[in-house]
């Protein structure tokens, strides 16, 4: 798999991949997190997806990753709709539903007068 390119972000403790994958057929995101963190040798936590896409008519597949220093970076840079994405259906449906519950209380307590 050849890098494309790479470039280096200090600030944000990441550097961002483009690379190409000759791949037939579709790639899923999983896939293609794992295999660019096998061919960079760093953990799969720390690869984050910005963009997959094929051209019609080839097996060539672009990739865009954000690779990260450590979890906790990843956890406060990278957009969280982007980690979402890579989540299955029902992954994403429980979180929907999480969210959903967490936000009831809040919002019904807020509204409700306080008794002095």
């Amino acid at each position: 798999m050849p890098v494309e390119k790479k470039s280096e972000s200090k600030v944000l403790d990441r550097f961002y991949v483009e690379l190409t994958m000759e791949k037939s057929g579709s790639v899923s995101r999983k896939e293609a997190i794992e295999t660019v963190a096998q061919e960079l040798g760093v953990p799969v936590e720390r690869v984050g997806i910005v963009r997959v896409g094929g051209q019609s008519g080839t097996r060539r597949v672009l990739g865009r990753f954000y690779v990260y220093g450590s979890e906790e970076s990843m956890k406060k840079v990278h957009p969280r709709y982007l980690q979402e994405r890579t989540l299955s259906k029902e992954e994403r449906e429980k979180l929907k539903q999480e969210r959903k519950k967490a936000r009831t209380p809040a919002a019904a307590a807020a509204q409700a007068p306080e008794a002095k």
